[in-house]
This record gives structure tokens, C-alpha cells and sequence, in this order.
């Protein structure tokens, strides 16, 4: 493994000995005492499966110290233009568009890190106290998750699949049916320790470094990899109180999802999605453990005579603390007598809080039974303000077939005035606080859409979200933009700012390859 390793590594540097662009005296001003790898397939390789680009190079860091040595070099300027390489960060590899990826360059995985979880209490009370856990940048979610439940504690906000990385969903935003209630991942974050592109290791919080604290917060990996991660605490229930309720009406079914979230001394999650067929009730009835009994009628669309029709699902969760003051049960049935579902289908299961938070999980294992899991998955995240919503479903709806999409369509609200504007995410204006998020999560058979059925998808996907972006103010999630002048238009007001943060914190431009917002050349020029 060693000779592997220092093989690869005098490649590397006979590759970039040779290069045009640089000119480096020797070896130890590129790298030093930095071991690379040789590339793997996975470094090439996202979850979304429509791009693969090749590094030269893979890193498996020891520490915050390895990628600052290689984060330094490359980005030093000596006596010569521009960096050597371009490097990414890759956690989980859940992309969808070669974002953690670095074609000729390197990718650290950051997996590699120690997976510190270290759980710090210094209070009581249902809030936690000031109870925080000090994570790793490369630890998966149910990772963290394991640990604070020893202590009877966990975070506030999550992201439905826990099996991505700290550091990942901080670059971008983290969102579930908690962000509602506490805000994204990145609104509950109280430090960070990040490696910025010019090799610095910096702590930084609100109060110290904050410009880089808040950069680094939805900055799709362009101004430093986390390497740790400060996360706020609350105590953890030991069982939820888990419902759904079932629609026909879209209209209605948003009206009870905004009521929902007008209550949070009351609800603790709030999400929803569409029912387009049959297969859709089954495969999101997966993870939910009580029998449901709803058979709904989907309409057929024989070309001829087309009645085509869809149903909504709400669902929501109250936490059950298991005391005698508890009030869960009682909190259901007051809530659910509020909303306006297709009775008697309202269904409700009480379920251990890892369950629940680990739901997606099993859903997973179901996909993997029907060779869903490993395949291309273009998916279409965006954010949408509320007074576009209505327009946006028929923009959505031209574009899906009802007897064959494979994946779940959610669909539920966010309020804004839970994102921080101090951090690089953007969210849509919305004068009345409330924007959705619809995600559209298809998994597509090989055996039956292939490459040009998935590049049609992308490019309706791509015409839907240029639709909404231009005409209701929407704002993608998850995305690469196609173009430089795409990537203006969706920070908008907030450009200049992610520009001079970039020429701050990365001036060579040599992280965050894959979400090509800044390509790295020979010069530290960044685009105006």
C-alpha cells in the first residue's frame, strides 16, 4: 500500500512537472509530506449518476492538517500563475450534478477524517440546557444521532436520509419537516472549524471569524472544507407520535400544511407529498408501520379519454416524552380535528424516535431490493414562494407521466425568516414568510429509460426550473447551474458578496470544481 501510495504520488507530480501552467522548482513545493492516492471510481461517481468526471488524484486525509498542507501548496502563487490542481471535498457522495467531483484534479474524502462525536452537557430542561456535540466534518448523521441518544439528547433540525456527512449538508443546507420549527441544519450550527482555501484552519462562529462562519454556511464547498462541526442540542423524546392524513384537493392540502406550521409550540415535523399512482401509495407506505386503507381511484389515460387523478399526503409529528404529563395523544386529536383531510383517512402510529428519524432508511432497503437504488436519479429540487405555488404544480405536472415515475414528489412549506441572509444560501423572496420546497426524486430504470430518456428528463427539468426561476421567483436546491450567467440570476441581490467572499477565503479558485461557479485557470481572477 505504501509503495501504491508513493507510486501515485510521484505520478502526480511528474503530471504537473509537466504542465504548462506551472512552474514548480520541486516535488515538496507542490505537496510535501502529502500522500495521495490513486483516483477510484467513486471519486468519479454521485448518487445522481447523470456525470462522471475523472480526477488525477484521491486524498484520504488523517486530519484538518492534511488538507491544509495540500490546500496550501496548491493555492501558494511562488513565482508562478495559478493553482496545480483543483480540489473537492467529497463526504457521502450524495450529488446529483459531479458537485464533489474535480475532473484532473483531487478529491479529499473526507470520510477519512476521525469521526469524532463528543457530546458536551452543561444543563437540564426540555430545551437541553446548553447541551451541544462537537462532530466531525466526515461523520454521517446517524452517526451523530447514535451518540447524543446515549445521552439522551439530540439536534434540533435533520435532513430526511441520515446517511450523508456533517460537512456535506452544512455546504448546503439540510432541510426536513423540523426546518419548519428550528430552522435548516445550517441555521443550528454554534462553531466551525474549516480548512479555507488558501490552507488556513480556522475556528469560526458568529462572533469570531463570522464572515467565514457565515460563507461556509450553504457556500457549496467554495471558501473551505469542514473539518468539525458545533452542534446546538435539545432533549430527545423517546417515542413520536407519527400521522398521516390524506388529500384531493392540492389546494386544501396546503392550506392544512401552512396551518400545521403555524403551530410549532404544538407540531414538531411537517411534510407532504403528491400520490400519483399506485406504486407511489406503496413505496410510501414503506417505513409507516400501521395499516393504511386507502384506495384511492387514479383515473386512467388511455390517449383517448383521459381522467387522470392525484391525491396529497400531510404528514406530521409530535414528540412523546412518555411522562404523565405528557400530551401527545391529546395534541393529535386536537390538531387533527383541525385539518380538512379526506376522512376517515387520517392514520396515526407512535414509533421510537430513531425510527422515525431513520425512516428514509428503509425505504432505501426497498429500492435496493427492486435494483432502485444504485441507478440514475435526476432529481429537481427547488424552493418556491408561496404565491407561486399554484403555477409551479401545473409547470411540475406537464412533465410527469402518472403510470411510470418511480419516486416520491414532496411538497411542503418552509418559513424564510428561519434561513439566515448572513450565509450563503439563497432562499426566494417571499413577502408573507412562506416558501415550499418541491423535490422531485425519481429514480429511473436502466432497463427502461436509458441515456436519452434520463437526458429528456434533465432537459424538462431544466426547462421547469428556468420557468420558475424567471417567472415566480423560485430558487433551486441541489443544483448546478448551466451557466455562469444562471449562477448571477440565482444569488442575485447576494453575488457580489459570494464573489468577494470567494476572493477572500479561495483567491486561486481551487476548491469546489464540480459546482463550476468559479472554473480555476492560471490566473486568481474571479468572475464579475
Amino acid at each position: 500500500m505504501e509503495g501504491k501510495v508513493l507510486c501515485t504520488y510521484a505520478g502526480i507530480v511528474a503530471l504537473l512537472l509537466c504542465s504548462s501552467v506551472n512552474f514548480i522548482q520541486s516535488p515538496s513545493d507542490v505537496f510535501g509530506p502529502v500522500a495521495l492516492l490513486e483516483p477510484t471510481a467513486s471519486a468519479a461517481r454521485d448518487f445522481g449518476g447523470v456525470v462522471s468526471e475523472a480526477a488525477i488524484a484521491v486524498m484520504q486525509p488523517g486530519s484538518p492538517a492534511d488538507i491544509a498542507r495540500l490546500l496550501g501548496a496548491l493555492s501558494s502563487t511562488g513565482p508562478g500563475p495559478g493553482p496545480k490542481a483543483a480540489v473537492a471535498a467529497r463526504g457521502a457522495g450524495h450529488s446529483l450534478h459531479g458537485q464533489a467531483q474535480a475532473r484532473g484534479g483531487i478529491v479529499v474524502e473526507t470520510r477519512a477524517l476521525p469521526r469524532l462525536v463528543e457530546v458536551v452537557r452543561r444543563g437540564d430542561g426540555d430545551g437541553g440546557g446548553a447541551a451541544y456535540a462537537d462532530v466531525g466534518g466526515g461523520a454521517l448523521w446517524v452517526e451523530v444521532l447514535e451518540e447524543c441518544l446515549r445521552a439522551g439528547l439530540a439536534p434540533r433540525s435533520w435532513t430526511d436520509y441520515l446517511y450523508l456527512t456533517v460537512g456535506g449538508t452544512l455546504s448546503n443546507g439540510g432541510i426536513s419537516g423540523q426546518a419548519f420549527k428550528h430552522g435548516p441544519q445550517i441555521s443550528n450550527v454554534l462553531q466551525l472549524e474549516v480548512v479555507t482555501g488558501t490552507g488556513e484552519v480556522v475556528t469560526c462562529s458568529p462572533t469570531q471569524s463570522p464572515e467565514l462562519f457565515f460563507a461556509v454556511l450553504g457556500g457549496l464547498g467554495q471558501f473551505g472544507i469542514i473539518t468539525r462541526a458545533r452542534i446546538p442540542l435539545q432533549v430527545a423524546p423517546p417515542k413520536v407520535r407519527w400521522v398521516r392524513a390524506f388529500y384531493d384537493s392540492f389546494e386544501t392540502f396546503t392550506k392544512d400544511q401552512e396551518l400545521l406550521v403555524s403551530m410549532p409550540e404544538l407540531v414538531d415535523y411537517v411534510e407532504g407529498f403528491m400520490v400519483l399512482n399506485e406504486q407511489s401509495l406503496r413505496s410510501s407506505s414503506v417505513a409507516f408501520p400501521a395499516q393504511v386503507n386507502f384506495r384511492p381511484d387514479f383515473g386512467s389515460d388511455d390517449g383517448t379519454n383521459k381522467k387522470v387523478c392525484y391525491y396529497y399526503c400531510i404528514e406530521f409529528a409530535v414528540h412523546d416524552f412518555q411522562r404523565q404529563d405528557s400530551a401527545a395523544d391529546h395534541v393529535v386529536d386536537l390538531v387533527s380535528g383541525k385539518l380538512s383531510y379526506l376522512r376517515p383517512h387520517a392514520y396515526s402510529v407512535e414509533v421510537a424516535y430513531w425510527d422515525f428519524l431513520n425512516r428514509v432508511r428503509m425505504e432505501e432497503e426497498s429500492l435496493r431490493r427492486r435494483g432502485l437504488w444504485d441507478v440514475p436519479h435526476p432529481w429537481l429540487n427547488l424552493f418556491v414562494p408561496r404565491h407561486g405555488v399554484a403555477r409551479f404544480m401545473d409547470l411540475l405536472m406537464a412533465t410527469i407521466a402518472q403510470g411510470d415515475f418511480e419516486g416520491p414528489v414532496l411538497v411542503y412549506p418552509l418559513l424564510t425568516h428561519r434561513w439566515d441572509g448572513n450565509m450563503s444560501a439563497v432562499v426566494p423572496a417571499a413577502p408573507d414568510g412562506v416558501m415550499y420546497v418541491f423535490s422531485v426524486l425519481r429514480s429511473t430504470d436502466p432497463a427502461r429509460c436509458g441515456r436519452a430518456c434520463m437526458e429528456r428528463i434533465l432537459e424538462q427539468h431544466r426547462r421547469v426550473a428556468d420557468e420558475a426561476c424567471r417567472r415566480l421567483g423560485a430558487k433551486q436546491y441541489l443544483a448546478r447551474q448551466p451557466s455562469l450567467a444562471h449562477w448571477r440570476d440565482h444569488f442575485g441581490a447576494s453575488w457580489d458578496r459570494f464573489v468577494a467572499r470567494k476572493a477572500r477565503f479561495d483567491p486561486m479558485n481551487v476548491l469546489g470544481p464540480g459546482q463550476g461557479i468559479f472554473p480555476w485557470t492560471d490566473s486568481s481572477s474571479s468572475p464579475m
